[in-house]
């Protein structure tokens, strides 16, 4: 069915998304739980719509993506999702761009899932010197022929699946690909790598990286299981097929995110859903983050640079060159909220060190802000407007 092979195998996410919508309402009481005392976690939005992506621009503004709300029906679209700008200090918008939320019933017992705007990077281009010069990239879920096939054709998103460019200082957005219906293409071109699933596809994760004097555009697909270049023009290159575990109830790895590490090299999470919260004891530590040459063509294989995590839903590196996660789903389903973070210096990344477990409900995205703090969005995958922004210090 429609959402159940993207981001969380949602046939199974269905029963998560109530436990969200409890943990949510943690959001109120997040400073409750005991809390390392090197470490400062606090509040600083709330009243979001399903918040994923988080980013900062040069000039120190934050972008927040919010995938929005259900409407009625088993399946549908409102025009909820959203892209926030909030200038460095300020909790009122300077902007709101809207765009199209997807929605789906799984489990009639339970809240829709809902997917719309999710991974946001910006532009290294003068933004700091001009502030004229300030984009962000933001990619929207799934694919147009992939919700109307699974549909019926009741629904069609013509936003699904693009790579939108965003003006910094309007919020204006341009279309820059249609990556969601080319991967859609490629995993039907490419069905004996996933029989079960394929075609299929969920374009969640972007990242813009500079070197060699341009600046290249990556995206991670959690449904086609891709990492792809956007080219000029608009077409995908894949360069990398994240393989699926060999172990666990389902095996589907689930990309999420990329970051680019010290080296160059592209490093992507996986979410590994059923694996890490059903199959028992269904505590995690299936999730693995993935080293992937950015020059590599399929099908080259990327390597395994640390394993252990559990449901990565966004990851960023910070100044001094460590990883950090978002964990949505640390902690089970049984822990009241799950979600947590991970930091991993790059020269050791057998090393973890958590920040948050009890105090960062169901986490979505992770970006380091213009003060050094790792800003965290939180109620990603609750229901409602009950999502927000949290703020996360460690004074080693």
């Amino acid at each position: 069915m429609l959402i159940r092979r993207r981001i969380g195998r949602r046939s199974v996410l269905s029963t998560a998304v109530g436990i969200a919508a409890l943990a949510a309402g943690s959001l109120v009481n997040a400073g409750a739980a005991q809390a390392d005392p090197s470490v400062s976690i606090r509040p600083v939005l709330g009243g979001l719509a399903a918040p994923r992506g988080i980013v900062f621009d040069a000039r120190g503004s934050m972008y927040v993506s919010e995938s929005g709300v259900a409407g009625s029906g088993p399946a549908g679209l409102t025009h909820t999702g959203k892209v926030d700008k909030f200038t460095w200090g300020s909790t009122t918008p300077a902007w709101t761009k809207e765009f199209n939320s997807l929605y789906a019933t799984e489990d009639p017992s339970a809240p829709p899932d809902v997917l719309g705007p999710e991974g946001l990077s910006v532009v290294p281009n003068g933004c700091k010197e001009d502030p004229r010069a300030c984009r962000v990239l933001m990619i929207t879920s799934e694919s147009t022929p992939g919700i109307r096939a699974a549909t019926g054709g009741s629904v069609v998103d013509r936003q699904a699946g693009h790579l939108y460019r965003l003006d910094g200082n309007t919020g204006a957005a341009e279309s820059k690909s249609n990556v969601g219906s080319q991967m859609y293409q490629w995993t039907g071109d490419h069905s004996s790598l996933f029989p079960d699933d394929f075609p299929d596809s969920n374009p969640y994760g972007v990242l813009v990286t500079k070197g060699a004097g341009r600046a290249r555009t990556f995206v991670a697909d959690a449904g086609a299981n891709t990492i792809s270049e956007i080219m000029p023009g608009g077409n995908a290159r894949v360069v990398s097929y994240i393989p699926n575990e060999d172990f666990g109830a389902f095996r589907d790895a689930t990309p999420t995110c990329i970051a680019q590490g010290p080296d160059g090299y592209l490093y992507v999470g996986t979410l590994d859903f059923v694996s890490n919260l059903f199959v028992p004891p269904g505590t995690g530590g299936f999730s693995s983050v993935w080293r992937v040459n950015p020059n590599a063509n399929y099908p080259t294989a990327p390597t395994k640079w640390a394993t252990g995590l559990t449901t990565i839903t966004g990851c960023t590196f910070d100044r001094q060159g460590n990883f950090w996660a978002a964990e949505m789903f640390a902690g089970g389903l049984g822990a009241n909220p799950p979600g947590d973070i991970v930091q991993i210096p790059f020269a050791h990344p057998t090393a973890q060190a958590h920040f948050g477990l009890g105090q960062l409900p169901v986490p979505g995205g992770i970006a380091q802000g213009p003060d050094g703090a790792m800003y965290v969005t939180v109620g990603s995958s609750a229901p409602g407007v009950s999502g927000g922004v949290m703020r996360v210090s460690v004074n080693h």
